[in-house]
Formats: structure tokens, C-alpha cells, sequence
């Protein structure tokens, strides 16, 4: 039979008293340490934006109590650095001298940790001039409909434009913005949908609308044909021409069918075009056309002319 070993309690009592005598001793010593704090801006001057911060940790070697640095590892607020105090270098470049601010990081510390030095001599940051202009919203479709449909007007995005705001630089090289790419097969029926709005790379915008709505009006199509007077432009005086009316033939919705009439269509031909060309005959051109219909075809595509003396 195995004998015990029997530990008096008074040892462990011993014990937990040395070791927090121990950590109470080693932890009111002084020390050099080096640590990390988390980077804030703030105070961003008026009709200016934050481009780049390619510090987001400021390092920096403090002295103090085992205990302070302890605590202060283990909770501690980020630095906050105020941006309109950022020294200017040129154009949108803008830097924080560390020399400078070792009073205002220091303010920030909690009491009883001394503040060495910072290790980063410089901090960099780029600002911009803050502009805003609005930018139409254009769709990218892929669309597929069933057998004789077709749109009975142009896609429509809600909103159609949005207002962003940025560097000035980058927003004057944006004239638009594209949605996201949306496929829709065997179309027969009006749809919506939502896109999400395609930003730049690489470049910090704000933005008024982040998505869109696109409504695609559809209908059954059929064909439609017209006859529309022929104008002549820039013609002399005696000329007769051959025939005076064309034929107009087109797509066009069901639902606006009996809306299509002659005069929302403009036929022209220019006759100074046809003499400058060396042609015997005149070009009819449609230069007005009620936007429900497509596919549009001139029958004939040639005009003739006599001009009496």
C-alpha cells in the first residue's frame, strides 16, 4: 500500500502569498517598452476628403509600471490625430511631423505611462479637395425574348442618376456609372430589377445610391407600315421629284399600334448632299419618328428628280 503525501494547507497559503508579492514587486518596477495603438483622424477641414491613410498603427516606445503597461495592453483607446494639423508638402500630399505631435500623443496616454518616442519619424497621408456632381446611371443588360416580343420603349433605370462626391480629380474623369451585368432570358411580360451600381477601383466616392431599379416595358410586336410626304432640303426652285410620298415600314408594340400615325414621322432629303456626291437621285432620310416603334426600313431608298427651268 502506497503511502500519501500529505501537504499542509499552510503551504499552499505560503505559496499564493509569494507569488502575489512576487507579480506586486516585479509589477511596480519600471519599464521600456514598445507598443501599438490603433490610428484615428479626425477634425477633416471643410470642402476636403481622406484619399489614402497608409498608417493605421502608430508604434511608440513608452516607460512606465509593470502594472500601467499591463492594463494599458490590455484596454487602451485608439490615437486620434486631428487632420487640420497636417503640415502641406505639395499638391494633395500631406504629412505629420512625429517630433510634433509626441505632446498630443501623450495627452492621449493614460496617466503614469511616459512617452519615450514615436518610431514612425513621419506619418503621410493624402487629402483631396472634395467635389460632388451628379453622374447618369447606365444598364447592362443581356436580354433574350420570347418569339415576336420585344421592348415598346427604352430600358429605364430608377434613379437615372446619382450624385457622388469625392477627390476632385477623380470625379472629373467620371462621366458615368454602369450597373452591374443582368441576364434575363425568354422575356414576355414587363420585368424589374435590381442592379448594384459598379464603382472605380481604387478610387474613395460617396455616393447617393449604392443599387438601381430597371424597368423593361415589353409587349408583342407586330408590323406596322405607313406612307409618309417626302421634304426636300436646300432644293432649287423647279424641282419635281418621283415619288412624293415613301413607304415606311416598322416594329411596333401591340398596345400602341393604332397610336402610329403619318405625322410622327419627318422624311428628308438633302439636295445639296446628293450634288456634292455627284448622284442623280435624292437619299430620304427619317429625321422624325415616334420612339415606339424599331426596326425602321425606306421603301424605296432612292428618290428621283427632275428640275424644270
Amino acid at each position: 500500500m502506497k503511502n500519501k503525501i500529505n501537504i499542509p494547507k499552510t503551504f499552499f497559503g505560503f505559496l499564493t502569498a509569494s507569488i502575489f508579492f512576487w507579480l506586486l514587486i516585479n509589477l511596480s518596477k519600471e519599464y521600456n517598452s514598445t507598443v501599438q495603438y490603433d490610428l484615428e483622424y479626425t477634425q477633416l477641414p471643410q470642402q476636403k476628403t481622406l484619399i489614402e491613410t497608409p498608417f493605421k498603427k502608430i508604434t511608440i516606445n513608452v516607460k512606465s509600471s509593470g502594472y500601467n503597461l499591463l492594463t494599458s495592453s490590455i484596454n487602451h483607446k485608439p490615437i486620434t490625430l486631428q487632420l487640420n494639423k497636417a503640415i502641406k508638402k505639395r499638391g494633395n500630399n500631406y504629412y505629420f511631423l512625429s517630433k510634433n505631435i509626441l505632446s498630443d500623443v501623450q495627452n492621449q496616454l493614460k496617466s503614469g505611462i511616459q512617452l519615450i518616442n514615436i518610431q514612425q519619424d513621419t506619418i503621410p497621408l493624402t487629402i483631396g479637395t472634395l467635389n460632388s456632381k451628379k453622374v447618369p446611371i447606365k444598364p447592362n443588360t443581356n436580354i433574350t425574348f420570347q418569339l415576336g416580343y420585344d421592348l415598346s420603349k427604352p430600358i429605364n433605370t430608377i434613379p437615372d442618376s446619382v450624385l457622388i462626391s469625392g477627390d476632385e480629380n477623380d470625379i472629373n474623369k467620371i462621366q458615368f456609372l454602369e450597373l452591374q451585368k443582368t441576364s434575363l432570358e425568354n422575356i414576355s411580360k414587363n420585368t424589374n430589377t435590381t442592379s448594384a451600381i459598379v464603382f472605380p477601383e481604387g478610387i474613395k466616392l460617396k455616393s447617393s445610391h449604392q443599387s438601381a431599379q430597371i424597368e423593361l416595358s415589353v409587349d408583342k410586336f407586330t408590323e406596322g407600315e405607313i406612307e409618309v410626304p417626302v421634304f426636300v432640303k436646300n432644293a432649287p426652285k423647279g424641282i419635281n421629284i418621283f415619288p412624293k410620298k415613301v413607304k415606311i415600314i416598322y416594329k411596333v408594340g401591340l398596345k400602341n399600334f393604332n397610336s402610329i400615325t403619318p405625322d410622327l414621322f419627318k422624311i428628308e432629303c438633302d439636295y445639296l448632299e446628293s450634288t456634292k456626291k455627284e448622284l442623280n437621285y435624292l437619299i430620304p432620310k427619317l429625321k422624325e419618328f415616334p420612339e415606339q416603334i424599331s426596326t425602321v426600313r425606306i421603301v424605296p431608298k432612292k428618290i428621283d428628280f427632275l428640275i424644270y427651268e
